[in-house]
């Protein structure tokens, strides 16, 4: 059978073309990617230190500087975040010192760089010689049509050729389309010149149909690989190989090719599903961190916060920061964008949160300022034993002490250990003055006792002389001290005794008055709370004076508006009246104040 001119490089030329959109399509796609944002630094360098190697230096360029972006990434933001830190609890920014192990990273990317540079020289030298090689070829092919041979060996030394020039590597693609074309066309004059008989040419095709048969089934097998994109890159040096194996006959020629873009297809539809749903997981990403971003900016809307409600925003801050981190990657153009939305409203926040607790700071410093003074104060009073005055002093410390605000935790209840420890020290002193004191006033029980009995002992007979007799007692009586305890039962039978007496001495209503009034204000004394109740009374007294004199004031205003009635006599005489019944009362209100006064002033 005689192949006819140009048959075989219109077909070679058909599968050049093919195989050369198909390489378009690989590298057209993205390489396949892993979210690094995730990882620490040190992650990070370890993620860096497995692409040392130059089965993976190259292939994985996109990752490496990934790698290296997302590092740098990093390193400002836990640098400026530990610079935060460190300047809250110190104060100031000197002396600070971050690990950021940039100097690791950098030995590490700097091994990839000069991994990269032997690579590429390396490469660059094998292309030269690859190129060399395959030239050498071609005019081997060429010179094979120019000197005759038997057809066994010319056939057998043109397969030779084809078999080198498959395994003869990769040149520059600069210059690849050309070589393969002056390829093919010697292989086309070869086969042209020779005209091979059918034996030859169908031993050559039936070599070629099963080689490329074997090509599809390879390819339809990578259809249930696990890993798409290896398998996709599989498929790619499939191709490579089905290019460089020679023609089949032309009755099977479509039928091959067509099985074998079949299996194709259905990588390389898969491998587009794949990325589609990496885009659409991406277009995921962006819309939960744009929610985090909306959480953020309605957290930074209002930062007018207490204390309490800033650590509940920043622990609230600090989940979303949290959930952010377990977020991949944005889509490519927007990835960047969100991240400054997001690193923005963090930055107000924690910039507002700094500012805050500087104040806070300043504040409690200045309480505490306040309240050693107060803890010393109470530690220099701890001597005294003036102790009426001494024991209001306190009182006021501790009023004082609660209009303070808070210190920081640390100072809190260590101040406030040593403030009670000084007031408690004051008072347990103080009582057990009084309880000793109260051990000495005993033996005045006995001598009230005799006082009471000198009242029921004084006689009827001289009025005056009884009275007079009666406010001698009185004198002593509220002169002389007695136990708490035995106090009240000692005034009830004192008041009893003194009743007894001016009921049978007949004295005036007046008199009996006033005397009942100071009884009633003794025993009120006596009473749980006794002064305050003393004080209200005498209040509710003092009221009611100035009501009367209110009163008073204004009847006087209006008697000189009666004179001009018919009856104006009558009027004034009533009014005057009046007045005088309302001085009278003002008179015993203000004795009933003396009175107070003086018992209060006697029971001090």
């Amino acid at each position: 059978m005689v192949i006819e001119d140009g048959q075989i490089t219109e077909n070679l030329n058909s599968e050049i073309v093919q195989n050369q959109e198909n390489l378009s399509s690989q590298e057209s796609q993205p390489a396949e990617t892993v979210d690094y944002s995730t990882l620490s630094l040190s992650e990070l360098i370890s993620a860096m230190e497995k692409f040392c190697t130059k089965e993976l230096v190259e292939t994985n360029r996109k990752a490496i500087e990934d790698i290296r972006t997302q590092f740098y990434k990093r390193q400002k933001s836990e640098t400026a975040e530990a610079r935060k830190r460190y300047i809250e609890e110190n104060g100031s920014p000197e002396g600070f010192v971050f690990d950021s192990k940039e100097n690791e990273f950098k030995e590490v990317y700097g091994r990839i760089k000069e991994l990269r540079a032997r690579l590429l020289e390396q490469k660059q030298k094998e292309q030269e010689k690859n190129l060399k090689t395959k030239e050498s070829i071609i005019d081997r092919l060429g010179k094979l049509t120019e000197a005759p041979e038997s057809m066994n060996k010319t056939y057998a030394e043109y397969r030779a050729l084809q078999e080198e020039w498959k395994n003869s590597g990769d040149v520059d693609p600069s210059k690849e389309k050309s070589i393969w074309e002056n390829y093919h066309l010697q292989v086309a004059k070869f086969y042209d010149y020779v005209k091979l008989n059918r034996e030859f040419r169908d031993l050559d095709q039936k070599k070629n149909y099963e080689a490329k048969e074997q090509l599809c089934e390879k390819a339809e097998a990578l259809a249930n690989a696990k890993q798409i994109v290896k398998a996709y890159a599989d498929l790619q040096v499939l191709h490579e190989e089905w290019r460089k194996i020679g023609p089949v006959k032309e009755e099977f020629k479509e039928k091959l090719w067509e099985r074998f873009q079949a299996a194709t297809k259905v990588i390389n539809k898969a491998h587009q599903d794949y990325f589609a749903s990496i885009k659409q997981q991406e277009e995921e990403n962006l819309r939960k961190k744009t929610a985090l971003c909306e959480k953020m900016d309605e957290i930074i809307l209002d930062l007018d916060l207490t204390q309490k409600q800033w650590t509940a925003k920043t622990a609230q801050v600090q989940e979303i920061q949290k959930e952010w981190r377990t977020i991949g990657y944005a889509p490519q153009k927007q990835n960047t964008l969100i991240y400054e939305r997001f690193s923005k409203a963090c930055d107000v926040f924690f910039s507002a949160r700094k500012s805050f607790f500087g104040e806070v700071h300043e504040v409690e410093n200045e309480n505490k300022k306040k309240k050693v003074a107060l803890c010393e104060k109470a530690e220099e009073m701890l001597s005294r034993t003036d102790w009426q005055e001494a024991t209001s002093a306190y009182i006021k410390l501790q009023k004082e002490w609660k209009t303070i605000g808070s210190t920081n935790f640390k100072d809190s209840q260590k101040l406030w250990n040593r403030f009670t420890k000084a007031c408690n020290s004051f008072f347990e002193a103080k009582k057990e003055f009084e309880n000793k004191q109260n051990n000495l006033l005993v033996e005045n029980i006995a001598v009230k006792e005799g006082l009471i009995k000198k009242i029921t002992e004084i006689s009827d007979e001289a009025k005056d002389e009884a009275m007079k007799a009666l406010s001698a007692i009185q004198t002593e009586w509220a002169n002389i001290l007695v136990p708490a305890s035995a106090k009240a039962e000692l005034q009830n039978k004192y008041n009893e005794a003194v009743s007894a007496l001016l009921k049978k001495l007949n004295i005036e209503k007046s008199q009996a008055d006033d005397w009942d009034f100071r009884a009633k204000i003794s025993a009120m004394l006596l009473e749980k709370s006794g002064e305050d109740k003393v004080i209200k009374e005498a209040r509710r007294i003092k009221n009611k004076l100035n009501t009367v004199q209110s009163e008073i004031h204004s009847l006087e205003n209006n008697v000189g508006f009666f004179s001009k009635s018919s009856d104006a006599s009558k009027l004034i005489a009533n009014v005057e009246k009046n007045i005088e019944k309302g001085k009278k009362e003002i008179a015993q209100l203000e004795h009933k104040l003396q009175v107070i006064n003086s018992i209060l002033h006697e029971n001090k």
